[in-house]
């Protein structure tokens, strides 16, 4: 193992944290891992890399899931990629990875992108909008 690779063993136990669903003893052996790499290989705390900036969580399907059930449609998903029929001619389509999401619409030249954000606040806002309205009379 080299230093570069110890480096990025490093920045990567760092990112261990309960918040990510690592349990205390996980945490604690990343903690003593990394000391015994900073001192096996003299890395001072200040040549570890931050890392780059990750989300506090990431959001899974559970979430997007739920958001679409506030409107009565149906999510699709298969991996890092879904999609919900949106009305007749409309489809949204979401990449988990990165919280994007855009809704496309049928036209006569093909599928058109009628709206585009991040997040799962910023699609509710566009469903709230555009969404098929279901009355709740109509449900047993």
């Amino acid at each position: 193992m080299t230093v570069e690779d110890a480096l990025r063993k490093i920045t990567l136990l760092r990112r261990l944290s309960s918040d990510k669903g690592a349990v205390p003893a996980e945490r604690e052996a990343a903690y003593r891992l990394q000391k015994v790499l900073m001192e096996r290989y003299e890395i001072k705390s200040q040549e570890v890399p931050e890392g780059s900036p990750t989300n506090v969580f990431r959001l899974n399907w559970s979430y997007w899931r739920e958001l679409f059930d506030e409107f009565g449609l149906r999510l699709n998903h298969f991996g890092s990629r879904g999609s919900a029929e949106v009305g007749r001619n409309s489809m949204a389509y979401i990449t988990l990875g990165t919280s994007q999401w855009r809704v496309e619409e049928r036209s006569p030249g093909g599928w058109q992108i009628k709206a585009s954000d991040q997040g799962i606040e910023s699609l509710r806002l566009y469903l709230k909008e555009h969404a098929p309205k279901s009355y709740s009379f109509l449900r047993r």
